[in-house]
């Protein structure tokens, strides 16, 4: 069985949406099956982990939240 056939759900965020191929673009190897806004959103911050992680940060320090209070009080930020 391959990878299309036996993955439901994106392996990001978990929707059954219809799942697409994703991909390394510089190695061309295959990483797994996510849904159209997870892969494209790779592609939007051009797969760079650090960007992501940046992504993240941001979106953390500017909630309103116990979580993203937490998160910063670690000193991850």
């Amino acid at each position: 069985m391959g990878l299309k056939s036996t993955t439901h759900e994106c392996v990001i965020c978990g929707s059954v949406e219809p799942l697409v191929v994703d991909h390394d673009h510089k190695t061309n190897k295959v990483r797994g099956m996510l849904c159209n806004h997870c892969n494209r959103g790779l592609g939007h911050f051009r797969d760079d982990p650090a960007l992501l992680e940046f992504a993240r940060i941001y979106l953390l320090s500017s909630l309103d939240s116990p979580e993203a209070e937490e998160y910063l009080e670690k000193g991850v930020a």
